[in-house]
């Protein structure tokens, strides 16, 4: 059993692909097929049931996932102790964050961060807060930067900046610049998916403002910002966002920002961290980088 192999197995559990798995670490899905039969061979333990479809850890296999980022944990630690003794900052950073600090933050820091260590590589997905929470947990992800508050204590959250939503639509439609909610039910909402922190917010505030969020006409889910956007320029339905990102769109987009008389919604960007991950020096370093940064449209 070595690392190439608990590498390979935690990222097949994460992606339940064998090939997505591949492609996460650089790797052909051969590859990854010899690390899991080698490691299986090894614990004399089936970890994975294969469908046609995906692939989904056995009992064993989801006992045996905790051991396996314990010991990616632990190899993380040493390698840590070994590079702030030398005094190097080199290595990857894994980054999951969500729409809008990817957009207006995450540029610069990296901008800012390279320039004191051009040795230093990012791997950075964009996914909702929900799945978030789940790589920075599993410890796949060294910084999660979230659209929501995480009052857990498996996680270590620093505060970045407040970021206020708000509604648009095309510059061609008829709304006028106030409406109130109930004229929002006349048009077709272009809704984000039910795991995103934004519209976790966004109901959440209606219903603690007192409006009844059954009024929302929503046509169509999808967290795909461009598509968001491409439809609400063509009138084909409203949404929400960052008013920050919807500051950097609207020089390019024909689209437009209205308000909704008596409702007012603003959620707080944060930063978190696993309290189980021992972090490198570079992951340390890009932190206190965006401690400093504020956002930018």
């Amino acid at each position: 059993m070595d690392f190439r192999q608990l590498e390979a197995f935690v990222n097949v559990a994460k992606y339940k692909s064998f090939s997505k798995a591949g492609k996460a670490l650089y790797l052909s899905q051969p590859t990854i097929s010899l690390h899991i039969a080698n490691l299986e061979k090894d614990l004399s333990v089936v970890l994975f049931d294969r469908t046609s479809k995906e692939v989904n850890l056995t009992p064993s296999g989801k006992e045996f996932l905790n051991y396996a980022l314990d010991l990616i944990n632990m190899k993380n630690k040493a390698v840590h102790q070994l590079n702030s003794s030398a005094d190097a900052i080199s290595g990857t950073i894994n980054i999951s964050a969500s729409i809008t600090p990817s957009l207006i933050l995450l540029p610069r820091a990296i901008q800012t961060f390279q320039l004191e260590h051009p040795d230093v590589q990012f791997n950075v997905e964009e996914k909702n807060s929900t799945l978030i929470l789940e790589d920075v947990c599993s410890l796949t992800s060294d910084i999660g930067i979230v659209g929501m508050k995480v009052e857990n204590d498996r996680f270590i959250s620093h505060h970045l900046f407040d970021d206020e939503i708000v509604f648009i639509c095309s510059a061609d439609s008829e709304i006028g610049d106030v409406i109130c909610l109930e004229e929002l039910s006349k048009y077709n909402l272009i809704n984000r998916l039910p795991q995103s922190s934004t519209r976790i917010e966004l109901e959440r505030a209606l219903v603690e403002q007192g409006h009844d969020i059954s009024v929302l006409n929503t046509t169509l889910e999808t967290d795909i910002l461009n598509l968001n956007l491409y439809l609400v320029e063509k009138n084909a339905g409203i949404t929400y966002l960052s008013k920050s990102v919807y500051e950097s769109y609207r020089k390019y987009l024909h689209i437009k920002s209205f308000n909704v008389r008596g409702v007012k919604i603003c959620r707080a960007i944060y930063m978190i961290t696993n309290r189980r991950r021992t972090l490198s020096p570079a992951a340390e370093d890009f932190i206190r980088i965006v401690k400093t940064l504020t956002p930018t449209p």
